[in-house]
């Protein structure tokens, strides 16, 4: 690793913090703004939802600009948007703010996620992206409360003016720290969406949405599960996200390091099994309903670890089939993680009303399950590459 990974990680925990810290201030945005509740969650929502379309239409639109050029001009950008939020003197100018946040923020997540898949040599990729992927969970660990109890202390707007303090640091950084990225070659439009057509690249999206969905539909419903399942108040929720948050950040470096020495795919399964096995452990804890907290915590902590394993491999397993379209690859990985976390919200939400909170954790194992189908089988349901396989066509090896 080196000195370029760090404001790449910045750069993610910075854009995480930015989308997620109007949960921590809701409460003082709709009372400011005389607004409800459900308006002001609408600015997670647009800011999600631009995001998703943004990504892949900003990686093909802006191929050919360099990538410190990039970060620049989107870096102004998502402070400028966020300086407008700090600014804003009603709702709808809020609202409109998020969308060139969002946008500055699709355009240079790719960017990060192909540099570390990249930059480092073979055998240290997944160690990167792992630490890359770190830095969104220190957004949810770090970020939001920070920029929570920022507006608690000095008004909701200090919360913004924090992430537009931020992005500066990230935008310096960039220009001090990034050495300059080698561009693609110049290819077409139609060759450079090539990959996203072939079906490991298209597994490989299918598999994050799943997760995406999956994992946001069981963290947005925690409170009813552990409800349901220990019949703990706002205390003990509070616990467990903290729990939560500090297994998945360590999760993802041991993701990152197990892709390395394990392969993706053996990583991937073992993120699985480990996912599955608390499911079941939520699943039979919500059957029981009297639960002790402290068991209720440990299970927390495994699924939020099997759910950091799955990133890092994920991700290391796309970019070696992307070929010269890393950087549009890995902005439809953005985008499919996104639209996930939208669909599980709804999801989950669904289920929870028709068939209650003992649902949610066995959807959560088909979704599992149908991840790993998704990546470890191809075309010819060939069987699982080794470690060092990087093409799109499997090679003829056993399993080891």
């Amino acid at each position: 690793m080196g000195p370029w990974l760090v404001p790449l990680v910045l750069a993610l925990f910075t854009f995480g913090t930015a989308d997620f810290v109007v949960a921590g201030v809701l409460r003082e945005l709709a009372t400011s703004l005389s607004t409800s509740d459900a308006a002001i969650g609408q600015l997670v929502t647009v800011y999600s939802i631009v995001y998703a379309v943004s990504a892949p239409l900003a990686a093909v639109v802006t191929a050919r600009v360099a990538r410190r050029k990039l970060a620049g001009y989107s870096l102004l950008l998502f402070i400028a948007g966020n300086v407008a939020a700090a600014l804003a003197p009603n709702y709808e100018v809020l609202l409109v703010s998020r969308v060139p946040t969002a946008i500055a923020a699709a355009a240079v997540t790719p960017m990060c996620f192909a540099a570390a898949g990249s930059l480092p040599p073979e055998g240290k990729r997944g160690k990167a992206l792992g630490v890359l992927a770190g830095g969104i969970m220190l957004a949810q660990l770090l970020g939001v409360p920070l920029g929570t109890w920022f507006g608690s202390a000095w008004g909701w707007q200090a919360s913004f003016w924090m992430c537009a303090a931020l992005g500066t640091v990230v935008l310096i950084m960039m220009f001090t720290l990034l050495p300059a990225l080698q561009l693609p070659p110049a290819m077409g439009l139609r060759e450079r969406l090539a990959p996203v057509t072939r079906s490991p690249v298209l597994r490989g999206l299918g598999a994050m949405l799943l997760l995406s969905t999956g994992s946001m539909m069981m963290m947005a419903y925690i409170a009813p599960i552990s409800g349901a399942a220990a019949g703990i108040g706002t205390g003990g929720i509070a616990v467990l996200f903290v729990a939560a948050g500090l297994a998945g950040l360590v999760a993802t470096q041991v993701g990152g390091t197990l892709s390395d020495n394990l392969g993706p795919l053996r990583t991937v399964a073992i993120g699985a099994c480990i996912l599955v096995a608390s499911m079941v452990g939520l699943t039979a804890s919500v059957a029981w309903g009297a639960a002790p907290l402290w068991v209720l915590i440990a299970i927390v902590m495994v699924m939020a670890f099997g759910i950091g394993m799955l990133n890092p491999p994920l991700a290391v397993w796309l970019l070696s089939r992307a070929g010269a379209s890393g950087n549009e690859v890995m902005a439809l990985n953005a985008s499919v993680m996104y639209l996930g976390t939208s669909v599980g919200g709804a999801l989950g939400g669904v289920l929870l009303t028709l068939h209650g909170p003992g649902a949610l954790p066995v959807l959560a194992v088909v979704e599992t399950l149908l991840v790993v189908l998704l990546v470890v089988t191809t075309e010819r349901r060939s069987s699982l590459p080794d470690k060092d396989s990087t093409a799109d066509e499997p090679v003829a090896k056993q399993p080891r």
